[in-house]
């Protein structure tokens, strides 16, 4: 493809290469650079592309995308941009034939919830015929068909294995979903990603906020510059569908006026709301139903995937199907067979456990809080409920003691151990969860995980409710050295078997 052919949407202010000059791959990794290709500079938080133009073009690069403010080698060919990630978002997808033009594309943003919101919205859209690819925290699919991302082998901090995926995954993944046939993708798109404009060549159609509460300041600085990053999803969006329950909402709204945004209420004094459940019922750990009142249709909402939350996970992703023109009877059926999310509320297959055992993503202090709220209230009495969990190193540290105030308050034994430490400290980790916890509480402190979950299985009583909370679907631990497997589900049934062997042994 030729150099002009990739360049054409990218915001370009000065030209030192000759347009016609054919490209034979685009990277943003100086030690992937090939003879022909193009190199895009994008700065990091730990190295700045610009400072490898010079290796690039060594192993024969034809030009750099540079910043302004930058500068080339001298008599190496460059293009100049307002800024290199967004240019790189554009040059992917031009790369790969800008894929998602005449697909109906759907992202949803917000800090809890997504993975979830996103999933209904697919089971729905495919229910009511469209052929749905989705990409987001769990895995990528077209209809049935996982695709592959690449590059998330080999460490979990990878581009493709992040939320919203780098450009070259991202588009790259996209294309290979028209190719099959796809007429629909739902994406989440994480604060990150867009603060990175990762998806700023994507024609979202459609875009939809969950909630904001605490969470990647360690990245963002302030909760006001990560609701701004939120809300760049909803600056060019014609329509957007967002949880009016939450604070944040009406402060998203006013950054975005000409968005037409669409409001979604599971509280009563809302009647201004566009989409309302009403009737609201929590059926313990069968799901919860409502009564879905909108102007496109009234109609009795039944979701087996129990907790509050559901309720508005639920009335976001029938919203937004509404919007896109489904039957309400798809919305309502999609909804009443939903399976689930892996690692969202899982409920771990034990046969003739005395106990349950539930794995879930929850690793923020809303997010926690949320899911021990649902258990507590959907328990049998004299049922205990013992959290597991632990939080990520290289990130956050100001949650951690929030979390461990919530984990002592809600749960009746803690068990604190570790959640993808990364270089930083174990000890130090667990010392800031403490802080905030009530040590006058049962609780443990087992730093190995795996050595924490025969703990907990092995000591679990009749009646007792487990949640190990924090790694949900992931099925890796990552330590200074990178990533390891770790499959929380497998090794909590081979606790579980050995118990029953001790059980045999001492009768």
């Amino acid at each position: 493809m030729r150099l002009a052919e990739l360049i054409a949407d990218a915001d370009v202010v000065a030209l030192r290469a000759d347009p016609e000059t054919e490209i034979s791959a685009v990277v943003s990794d100086s030690r992937r650079a090939v003879p022909g290709c193009l190199f895009l500079c994008l700065r990091g938080t730990r190295t700045d592309g610009h400072t490898h133009i010079a290796e690039a073009a060594a192993r024969g690069a034809a030009a750099a995308v540079i910043g302004e403010g930058y500068e080339a080698p001298p008599d190496f060919p460059f293009v100049r941009v307002r800024d290199t990630r967004a240019a790189a978002a554009r040059i992917w997808n031009r790369r790969f034939g800008c894929p998602a033009e005449g697909m109906r594309v759907v992202a949803v943003t917000g800090t809890n919830g997504k993975t979830s919101t996103a999933y209904m919205l697919r089971a729905i859209l495919s229910a009511a015929g469209s052929r749905v690819g989705m990409i987001g925290t769990v895995r990528c699919l077209c209809g049935e068909e996982e695709i592959p991302l690449g590059g998330g082998g080999e460490i979990s901090d990878t581009p493709a294995a992040m939320t919203t995926p780098d450009p070259e995954y991202l588009y790259g993944a996209v294309a290979r979903m028209r190719a099959m046939g796809a007429d629909t993708l739902v994406m989440e798109a994480s604060s990150h990603a867009l603060d990175q404009r990762k998806t700023d060549a994507l024609p979202v159609s459609l875009a939809v906020f969950t909630n904001l509460s605490p969470e990647h300041l360690d990245y963002h600085g302030t909760m006001d510059a990560y609701l701004r990053a939120k809300a760049r999803l909803f600056e060019a969006v014609p329509r957007g569908i967002v949880n009016a329950d939450d604070p944040a909402a009406p402060a998203l709204a006013a950054l975005c006026p000409l968005c037409r945004i669409l409001r979604c209420s599971a509280e009563t004094g809302t009647e201004g709301a566009d989409y309302r459940a009403l009737r609201v019922r929590c059926e313990g750990m069968d799901g919860v139903g409502y009564v879905l009142f909108s102007e496109r249709a009234v109609f009795r909402v039944r979701c087996p995937v129990p907790g509050r939350f559901t309720v508005m996970n639920s009335l976001l992703a029938a919203a937004a199907a509404l919007e896109l023109g489904a039957d309400p009877a798809a919305v309502r059926e999609a909804l009443r067979t939903f399976p689930g999310v892996e690692g969202r509320m899982e409920r771990v297959a034990l046969p003739g456990a005395p106990f349950t055992l539930f794995l879930d993503y929850a690793h923020t202090p809303a997010a926690l809080e949320s899911l021990l709220r649902t258990v507590r209230a959907a328990r049998r009495p004299g049922e205990r409920i013992t959290l597991l969990f632990g939080c990520g190193g290289d990130r956050d540290p100001y949650k951690r003691p929030a979390m461990g105030e919530i984990a002592s308050a809600l749960a009746d034994f803690v068990i604190v151990t570790s959640d993808n430490s990364r270089t930083e400290d174990p000890e130090r980790i667990l010392s800031h969860i403490l802080g905030g916890m009530d040590r006058e509480k049962p609780y443990a402190v087992i730093p190995d995980r795996r050595e924490a979950i025969r703990f907990a299985v092995s000591g679990a009583r009749a009646g007792d409710i487990l949640l190990f909370a924090g790694k949900g679907h992931e099925k890796y631990e990552i330590g200074p050295h990178g990533r390891r497997p770790f499959d929380e589900a497998a090794i909590a049934r081979e606790a579980y078997e050995a118990r029953g062997e001790r059980s045999s042994e001492g009768k």
